[in-house]
Parts: structure tokens; sequence; C-alpha cells
């Protein structure tokens, strides 16, 4: 994951927040004493926020420590996606490892390639006793001109982080042609720790190198509020 996309996610997650709260832009400002600029342009991905901020975000709009624990699993994807690209940089020696700005892309990387989310269950904010496991599905349309060949659904983030979502490291993205939908379907198991927490997918090969390394095509994602009982 690249550093403009971590923005662009947390940035997306903040305001969503606010606005569930029904609260203004120009009151969060008043409210936080952060000047209406800078949290505007936090919350649209161009400042990556302080995390006396996201912190602030999360106490003020009862978010708990959703905002930080998914600020700590996007600043840990960024650094996994450095360090993928340092080690492709080393050992390039062909076309066979094409590198685009910000990271590494898969061989059978190609600028029409696309995909769509098209459909999902388990809504976001979905109430789920702790440590109880469910199943989501999400339906992704290959919107492009390439066929998809041995793709992969795979998880953004390093695992430890108080009210992480366990998953499965990734899952198989059926082979597609383009036009057609799939469906992913993965066993995720509820946090221990009450609150809202999220998990971030991308689409990458068996490498884990991202399809869609742009703004231009956000991580899937699965957000629930794990409670003590239902």
């Amino acid at each position: 994951m690249r550093p403009a996309q971590a923005r662009s996610v947390i940035g997306s997650r903040m305001r969503e927040l606010r606005e569930a709260a029904g609260v203004p832009l120009t009151r969060a400002a008043t409210l936080s004493g952060w000047d209406k600029g800078h949290l505007s342009r936090v919350e649209r991905g161009h400042t990556k926020p302080s995390r006396e901020l996201i912190e602030w975000y999360d106490e003020s709009f009862g978010a708990g420590q959703a905002l930080v624990n998914q600020s700590v699993e996007l600043d840990e994807a960024v650094r996994v996606g450095k360090d993928m690209s340092l080690r492709d940089m080393r050992r390039r020696g062909s076309v066979l490892h094409p590198i685009l700005l910000g990271g590494s892309v898969p061989a059978d990387h190609h600028p029409e390639d696309r995909a769509e989310l098209v459909g999902e269950t388990v809504p976001d904010g979905s109430r789920v006793c702790r440590d109880q496991e469910f199943e989501k599905s999400w339906e992704i349309r290959n919107s492009g001109e390439r066929p998809w060949i041995d793709r992969w659904l795979t998880r953004q983030g390093a695992a430890g982080t108080p009210g992480w979502m366990r998953s499965p490291l990734r899952t198989r993205l059926p082979d597609a042609v383009p036009g057609e939908i799939v469906t992913v379907r993965m066993t995720l198991q509820a946090p221990s720790q009450v609150g809202a927490s999220t998990a971030y997918f991308k689409v990458t090969d068996n490498e884990g190198r991202l399809y869609y390394p742009g703004l231009e095509s956000p991580p899937v994602y699965c957000t629930i509020f794990t409670v003590y009982e239902l």
C-alpha cells in the first residue's frame, strides 16, 4: 500500500465517523482546536493526520480506538509495501518485475485492468459478538479488458494490534473473463475487544504485489462493531 492510499483510507473513515455523529466540519474544528482547512485536507486524504487528531476523532465520536487501530494497520501496510518494493528493486534484472512509482506490481499488470465491487454481505457496522466467527462475501466484477488468472484477495496490515479482526492471510479470487462477476467468501472472527474494527483486503498476485496500487481502486473491507452479546 502506498502512503497516499493510506491517507485516503483513514481520511475517509474519519469523515464517515464524523458525519455519522451528525457533526459539521466547522463544529468539529471549533471543538477540537484544529483548523477547519486542516481537518478538510485530512478527511480528503491530502494530509496525514497526527496520532492526537485520530485519537480525538475516536474519543469524540464514540469509536473507542477503532481509528487508531486502523491507522496502525495502514502504517504497517505502507511499511510492508516499501520493503517489498525495495526487495524487487534489488533482484530486478529483467522486465519480469515492472516497477511503478510507489511500489511493485505483478508481471501481468496492465493499465486497462479494472475491478469493481458490486455487492457484499455483512453491511458496515454489523454487530457481532466477541470472538464470534462469521462469513463475509464480496461480489467483484472484472470491469476491465484483461482476464483474471491466479489472483488473490490479500489482507493488508499486520496482526497484533488491539481490536484486530482475525482472517485468513489471503483467499483465492476466482479466475474471470472481462465482464464476469465472481464471489469471494471468507470466514472472519470478531476480536475480543469491544468496539469498531475494520479488515482491509487488496487484489494481489501470488507474491502479494498489488494489481491496483493507485487511489482509483481502494481496498475492499469489512467493518463490524464488536459487542459483549446480541
